[in-house]
């Protein structure tokens, strides 16, 4: 911090001591030079009044003098969740789904003096991990308590990324990270480029969460699979037209068996891409879905230090990875039968997971700890897939079975086991009959030579994994954008399509296929009729991509219940 608070003050043409404060608000890399890789930092400075005057009009005058465009003025103050007086016999509001989405609604809400009842299907995040171990074991799958689904969502076993590509002007970005530092994220986050947490370290973030949502008078009740709602036709609404008003939420009890039933007024639907039963329930009641595009293909494994040393340079790259950590890539290629192919979900030093949530289906994922350690790089290889492709009889539910025949092709190939080839054998179709059969966790040790990158390299599973035809399992456009894609990367990336890398299949749940229709006040239709009263929000309603979009989704739609709820604006 002493260097940056002396850059400072050169730019500001002041003393150290002038400085009152200094607080980092950004920080890159500029690896453009191999052999000179920077840290970029944006930096948000006070000065004493001494220097700029006591004004904002007397400090924005302090700024002009100074003639340096890369120096502005910050008028943006943070966000905080709005108070709110709420009625006291209001019935408590639910959240259906306890991952970043749910649990961002849920610290709003409370924050705002609300509490909330969280409905989850799966267990507690302790149990969860237990439950999922076992599973990449050789355990039998639990349909409600999985890699999918449990406290924290799918995000929990992922590499814990938070960069997000969206415009945010609200401050909320800041507010999400600042809540993750609160509950035990590292501060780092709130500035790095791509900041990542990790799934070690977001099981104690997600368990830290919980305890403030009991302590502030929230409910959890675990194992409860949302199964339907109760609502009431109603007349003439602010806008002067017919509604439909929820009333109650009702659950099944996973263990018992039995029916639960919570009278409620609002309710926001947080569950995730996964829970396809919900899909097919709102359907069935009614509610406005629509298809809408996503991607699909595979995980592709490299040795770590492949990538690190196409993104850092040769030259002294063991310090460069000391101080920098292991690299990350993003690539993105048109392919020639006018597909999209594009890195997803980069995980440096990570795993390839089997997240799968269905019988009789397989689907993977990508994960890594906090340190990324593993010395294994793995990202997916996604093309587009857009309703044309697999819409029939204007069934909005056509995309979920475009996935559950890739999951079940998957699973047949192994009977549930990870199949996996080398990009050698994908491309040219053919199979190395001296293939065997491999446990998870085989990772590159410590002790192996680095001379040729490749030497000893092993893919890293959590899970099963064994050798198989990866190719045949998936449509050939998306084949072929891969294949187009994979050589188009090699010319970035030196090595990228060498055909010892590995690939595994398949990788069918980026995001939702299907949108749940909401108004601007974010609350469900079925047909032209408000559903006034359920809010669908997150990933799982179509809105969001990754923790960090799913978490403001949620914020933003406990806002809109927040709005209903306080009686001062009513």
């Amino acid at each position: 911090m002493k260097l940056l608070k002396q850059r400072a003050a050169r730019m500001l043409r002041c003393q150290m001591k002038d400085i009152r404060k200094l607080r980092i608000l950004r920080r890159s890399t500029d690896a453009r030079d191999k052999n000179g890789i920077l840290f970029v930092y944006s930096l948000d400075v006070r000065l004493h009044d001494s220097v700029t005057g006591p004004t904002a009009e007397t400090e924005l005058g302090f700024i002009n003098s100074l003639r340096n465009r890369g120096i502005i003025q910050e008028t943006k103050k943070p966000f905080n969740v709005p108070a709110a007086i709420l009625k006291d016999d209001s019935k408590r509001p639910v959240i259906i789904g306890s991952g970043p989405c749910g649990l961002f609604s849920a610290v709003a809400l409370i924050e705002s003096g609300a509490k909330p009842v969280i409905l989850e299907r799966g267990g507690p995040v302790e149990e969860r991990k237990r439950i999922t171990d076992l599973f990449f074991e050789g355990s039998r799958l639990d349909p409600d308590c999985n890699i999918q689904f449990g406290e924290g969502g799918a995000g929990t076993f992922s590499d814990g990324k938070l960069n997000t590509s969206i415009k945010d002007q609200d401050g909320l970005i800041e507010y999400v990270l600042r809540t993750f530092v609160r509950f035990g994220a590292d501060e780092s986050i709130l500035y790095d480029q791509k900041p990542h947490i990790g799934t070690d370290v977001l099981i104690g973030i997600i368990r830290n969460i919980r305890r403030f949502v009991e302590e502030s008078g929230g409910e959890y009740r675990f194992h409860a699979r949302f199964d339907g709602f109760e609502y009431e036709e109603k007349d003439q609404n602010e806008n002067g037209e017919d509604f439909r008003q929820i009333t109650a939420v009702l659950y099944t009890d996973v263990r018992s068996g039995t029916r639960q039933r919570i009278e409620c007024s609002h309710a926001i639907l947080a569950t995730g891409h996964s829970a396809r039963d919900t899909y097919e329930m709102l359907y069935a009641k009614g509610i406005s879905l629509e298809p809408k595009p996503f991607a699909v293909g595979v995980r592709v494994q490299h040795p770590q230090a492949l990538i690190d040393r196409a993104m850092y340079g040769s030259d002294r790259l063991s310090d460069k990875v000391a101080v920098l950590g292991p690299s990350p890539y993003k690539l993105t290629h048109h392919a020639t039968n006018d597909r999209s192919v594009y890195s997803f979900c980069m995980c440096p030093g990570g795993y390839v997971v089997n997240s799968s949530s269905e019988e009789k289906r397989l689907c993977i994922n990508g994960m890594s700890f906090h340190r990324r350690d593993s010395r294994t790089a793995n990202s997916a290889l996604i093309v587009n897939v857009t309703p044309e492709d697999y819409m029939k009889e204007n069934d909005p539910l056509s995309g979920l079975a475009f996935q559950r025949r890739l999951e079940e092709a998957a699973y047949s190939a192994l009977d549930g086991i990870i199949p996996y080839e080398t990009y050698g054998e994908f491309a040219d179709g053919v199979k190395d009959p001296s293939g065997v059969w491999e446990s998870g966790d085989t990772c590159l040790s410590a002790g192996e030579s680095r001379a040729d990158l490749w030497e000893g390299f092993s893919p890293c599973f959590k899970g099963y994994a064994a050798a198989a035809d990866v190719r045949g399992m998936l449509p050939e456009y998306v084949t072929e954008a891969v294949l187009d894609g994979m050589k188009a990367f090699g010319r970035t990336i030196p090595g990228y399509d060498d055909p010892r890398a590995v690939i595994a299949g398949v990788e069918a749940r980026t995001s939702s296929p299907v949108r749940i229709v909401r108004t601007k006040e974010r609350q469900a239709q079925t047909g032209g009729i408000v559903m006034e009263g359920l809010y669908p929000a997150g990933e799982g309603a179509g809105y969001a991509g990754g923790i960090t979009s799913a978490a403001i989704d949620g914020v933003r739609t406990a806002l809109a219940v927040i709005d209903d709820l306080d009686v001062s604006k009513h």
